[in-house]
């Protein structure tokens, strides 16, 4: 009796260990359909267009999932172009595995959305666990030319731009404007060139410059070699001839030749700078500068039918004994 009395109790023990066991293991969750979601972008496009596909599935975390058996590929009207799969702890403790995918669309009306396979691995029992899903969501795929069109039409040969015709008014203007303004300097600077070299203006100045030299001090004599340098160089570039290198009874026959109507003045200026030069003349101050007002008005009115000063002003510059000797 006590013997089978123990064994019984044995027996019991081991049912309750076996059953207090089962319970302290918690209850595998089962991966259901409605675990599974799936969304796509759009959706209707054309054909050979690319369909954003996503697939999600969540689960209590314990369980490796992945999507197998994606209908795509020859025979389907989806091509799968890449896809890529990542998963992330929600905030109520799940875990949501999410798989992108991108499609390419063939085929042309409402197609539903291709189906696959949810596989379910659990790290700590052996097997596997499948759902086979077949999503109801369609997708439109329209065509990428008029349905209206019955046959190829020809190529239509490219169009070469048009010129910018627009572009001709403001470079043309630019160039006339350059032209324009080239022209005016080129004249400013040739009128300011002949202004420089004016020979009657360079003479007049440098008679004014003796003038002014005369009441520093300059000697009478020394006014008067000036003034016969000053004036054969006017002439020389006034006229063309060489006054520089000639004496006066050259200069004298040169202007003669040349009907120059402000010869005889000038001449009596030119003897009586040679009488002061070789015949030790001796002329004040005040006559060297009548000598010099003369030359200035006879160099200002060079060329014109009057020399500008009256024979009495020319005889009254001669001394006696004046001639156009040397």
């Amino acid at each position: 009796m006590n013997g089978r009395y123990s064994w019984f109790r044995i027996v019991t023990l081991l049912t309750v260990a076996i059953w207090g066991a089962s319970l302290s293991k918690p209850a595998e969750a089962v991966l259901r359909p409605s675990d599974v979601t799936v969304s796509a972008a759009p959706d209707s496009l054309l054909a050979g267009g690319r369909l954003r596909y996503v697939i999600a599935v969540r689960h209590d975390g314990r369980k490796t999932i992945s999507v197998e058996a994606l209908e795509t590929g020859p025979g389907s009207l989806f091509e799968l172009a890449g896809s890529k799969s990542t998963s992330k702890k929600l905030q109520d403790g799940s875990v949501e595995f999410r798989m992108d995918a991108e499609l390419a669309a063939f085929g042309l009306g409402r197609h539903p959305l291709p189906g696959f396979t949810v596989s379910a691995r659990d790290r700590s029992v052996a097997g596997e666990e499948k759902i086979e899903i077949k999503p109801t969501a369609s997708v439109v795929v329209m065509n990428m030319t008029d349905s209206t069109m019955t046959e190829l039409r020809p190529i239509v040969p490219a169009v070469s731009a048009p010129f910018p015709s627009w572009i001709i008014l403001p470079a043309a203007a630019a160039i006339f404007l350059l032209f324009v303004a080239g022209y005016v300097i080129r004249r400013f600077v040739v009128a300011l060139r002949r202004h420089l070299a004016d020979p009657v203006r360079a003479a007049r100045k440098k008679l004014r410059s003796i003038s002014r030299q005369l009441s520093k001090g300059m000697l009478p004599a020394a006014g008067y070699e000036a003034l016969s340098n000053i004036l054969r160089e006017f002439l020389q570039n006034r006229y063309g001839f060489g006054a520089m290198e000639m004496v006066t009874q050259e200069i004298a026959k040169e202007l003669a030749a040349r009907r120059i109507n402000i010869r005889e003045s000038l001449l009596q200026l030119l003897v009586r700078a040679d009488l002061v030069k070789f015949a030790d003349s001796r002329p004040d101050i005040e006559e060297c500068r009548r000598s010099l007002k003369v030359a200035e008005v006879l160099v200002g009115s060079a060329g014109e039918a009057e020399p500008g000063v009256t024979p009495e002003d020319g005889e009254s510059l001669a001394g006696p004994g004046d001639g156009t000797g040397t």
